[in-house]
């Protein structure tokens, strides 16, 4: 029978090996996806790199050219002017010394143009300059907004794609007095910093493609043969993985086995667990509600004979057997937090705050709010009621006065809820803010403030157990706000 069921698996494992194969070449497929993808992404950073050092060699030689060239120049008789050609002793204006040499570094070395316009042309550029096409257009309006940006468009055209990549060219302190005078300068109101011109680099992609393509072919094949040996290594997995099944299978089987032999030994550990705990309770609290009982009983019997020091002694004696039995109380809670089960209904935040606040019956003076948006969710009614009556009731407990304030509000933290707590009470200083969640610890004496020392502990507890966190945020006078997470969707822990 062992035999036949191993053939059966074995049999039910070969529609594996298909999928494998086809979820692999999914996977080279969308690496091949990928790699075009980041061929293009290069391609394209590529040229706005070279497009823009063009564009940043020409500002810069034109700035160069106008403060040491021109200025020297002028000072010599030369005349600076765009005819220099036609005319003798003259040299060439900034601007077209930078179209000539951008014409050559294009032609030479990037198979790309530069152009320099505006909206305000002078006579001899009218027919070259001003604002010719769409693209001219946009550039002028997006660079008067944003001179300190590029603005650039990958286009198509006569099948080759190409680069326009313009940037300001912004009006100079050195140059505000020469174009305003000049004879023949179309506008005359310039100030340092206006937008004169474009300066635009319209560059070919073709040679940045081809080298592109170029480099990737070796990549190419790379991926051909990671794919032949990808293949190999599937079916060398398989046939191992089916070796191997079945003794993996046999292991699993043993450690079921063995899982289900131990949840039966702890599921009988934690019912002992559970009578011993309310047995000891129980036993534990019978004697100590007597002491109390005949505490009372004594003082009222020996009434005239007891002196103002033995009834304090006597109180005293009461308030240590109260202190015993809620200590004893919130140990048994506590130890029930994760190990026993609790009912799971639709709870009202808004209204379970109210019965809790309610049953803590704060003073007159004490005003506790209720923040808006109080969500409606299904949860543990029980442990969310001992959190907020412990976060609450230790706000109240712990004042210095008959007023006070607590402020009760919410956020949505996606799978959870964040409740806020925060009270105008005397603070907690920092170095203790994880000593109040270990047990059995107080920050003021027993005999000062009647605390167990278990409450924050089992709220930690309790909110760990639902996969949530609680932490403190607080100063020593300046009040305290806990803050705790709570799932909005329950989480059930049943009697193991």
């Amino acid at each position: 029978m062992i035999m036949d069921g191993s053939s059966q698996r074995s049999l039910r494992n070969w529609p594996l090996i298909p999928i494998l194969v086809l979820l692999f070449f999914l996977a080279t497929l969308a690496a091949v996806w990928h790699v075009s993808r980041l061929q293009s992404q290069l391609i394209e950073s590529t040229a706005i790199n070279d497009a823009r050092l063009l564009s940043d060699a020409l500002a810069e030689f034109r700035t160069l050219y106008t403060s040491e060239v021109v200025k020297t120049a002028k000072q010599y008789g030369l005349e600076v002017t765009h005819d220099y050609a036609s005319k003798e002793g003259a040299i060439p204006l900034p601007s077209t010394l930078s179209m000539l040499l951008g014409k050559k570094l294009g032609e030479h070395n990037l198979g790309g143009e530069t152009a320099l316009y505006s909206p305000y042309p002078f006579p001899w550029r009218r027919a070259q300059g001003g604002l010719r096409d769409q693209y001219r257009e946009a550039a002028w309006q997006f660079l008067s907004q944003n001179p300190d940006k590029p603005f650039y468009q990958f286009i198509e055209q006569d099948g080759h794609k190409r680069l326009r990549y313009a940037t300001a060219d912004v009006m100079r302190p050195a140059c505000v007095a020469c174009h305003n005078s000049h004879p023949d300068t179309p506008k005359n109101d310039w100030k340092n910093g206006d937008l004169r011109g474009v300066l635009e680099v319209d560059l070919s992609l073709d040679k940045i493609i081809a080298q592109t393509q170029s480099d990737l072919k070796g990549t190419t094949a790379i991926f051909g043969a990671i794919a032949l040996l990808g293949v190999i290594g599937i079916g060398s997995v398989i046939s191992r993985l089916r070796r191997s099944s079945l003794d993996l299978q046999q292991r699993v089987e043993e450690r079921t086995t063995e899982l289900a032999d131990k949840a039966k030994e702890l599921e009988r550990s934690n019912h002992e667990l559970s009578q011993f705990a309310y047995v000891t309770s129980h036993d534990l609290k019978a004697p100590l509600r007597a002491i109390a009982n005949l505490s009372q009983w004594i003082e009222e019997d020996l009434e005239e004979c007891l002196t103002t020091d033995t009834r304090k002694q006597m109180t005293l004696l009461r308030g240590r057997v109260h202190r015993m039995e809620a200590l004893i109380e919130g140990i048994l809670e506590y130890s029930r937090v994760g190990r026993v089960s609790v009912d799971v209904s639709e709870v009202d935040v808004t209204a379970l705050l109210a019965e809790t606040i309610e049953t803590l019956a704060p003073p007159a003076a004490f005003h506790v709010d209720i923040g808006p948006g109080m969500p409606v969710l299904n949860a543990a009614r029980v442990r969310l009621s001992q959190v907020f009556a412990n976060l609450i009731g230790n706000a109240i407990k712990y004042r210095e006065r008959d007023d006070g304030h607590i402020q009760i509000s919410v956020t949505d933290e996606g799978d959870f809820h964040r409740f806020s707590i925060a009270d105008d009470g005397p603070g907690i200083p920092e170095a203790f803010h994880e000593k109040v969640f270990q047990i059995f610890q107080t920050l003021q004496a027993r005999d000062t403030l009647e605390s167990t020392g278990v409450g924050l502990t089992l709220v930690k507890k309790i909110v760990e157990e639902q996969g949530g966190t609680i932490e403190l945020v607080s100063r020593e006078g300046a009040g305290a706000t806990f803050h705790f997470s709570w799932p909005k969707q329950p989480v059930i822990n049943h009697d193991i």
